[in-house]
């Protein structure tokens, strides 16, 4: 095979744009929702010329930010995302609130948790709404990942594996993080809820297309 064929033969095949939503999500945490997140699109099928992932390891209103910047540079390039989805954690940020009025000022969409990402994955073993406190300088997020690691032995933040390993529990996830929204709208406490299901049913829903 002539040098510039075999070039062309090894070059990566880029993902092509397909007839549905352009999306993109930006994540508080760096590995384990992108992570998650991208198994999910691999699983489904789901193209990630029309679903951007980014890990953005920052704070709730840096994260905000980042997502406007990517935005307004596809806006800008005459191809917008169709929603944006901003995906961080209650847990103990000062600045959360600020976070989420900023995403809602700007039509992006919030996929929070409340202590942390940690609690969307409890919900595919049981229901709970027993809220998390600090505890002994733990955070609250510290303590639903130790809760998670109970129910799931050797379970380690940014591990990969997630979405697959509990793929047969995820209608059961999906329902009862309903359930804690429902409940948190009733009594006004948001710790613990999650509203990431409803980015997982949004993904589902482009897939079916």
């Amino acid at each position: 095979m002539k040098k510039g064929r075999l070039k062309r033969h090894l070059r990566r095949k880029k993902p092509s744009i397909m007839p549905y939503d352009r999306v993109l999500v930006v994540c508080e945490g760096s590995k384990t929702e992108p992570q998650y997140l991208n198994e999910l699109l691999s699983h489904y099928r789901l193209s990630t010329a029309n679903i951007e992932v980014l890990g953005a390891g920052v704070d709730p209103v840096s994260l905000v930010k980042r997502a406007l910047k990517r935005a307004r540079l596809e806006i800008r390039g005459g191809d917008p995302f169709d929603r944006v989805y901003c995906v961080f954690d209650r847990n103990s940020h000062a600045n959360f609130h600020q976070a989420s009025d900023m995403a809602r000022h700007h039509k992006m969409r919030l996929a929070r948790s409340w202590p942390c990402f940690e609690f969307w994955l409890l919900l595919h073993f049981r229901y709970m709404r027993s809220p998390y406190s600090a505890q002994d300088q733990r955070s609250p997020g510290q303590i639903c990942v130790s809760d998670l690691s109970s129910v799931l032995a050797g379970y380690s933040k940014g591990g990969g594996g997630a979405f697959l390993h509990w793929l047969p529990k995820l209608d059961s996830a999906i329902q009862n993080a309903r359930q804690t929204r429902v409940d948190a709208q009733r009594t006004v406490e948001d710790n613990p809820s999650t509203e990431f299901h409803e980015l997982v049913e949004y993904l589902q829903s482009l897939a079916r297309h």
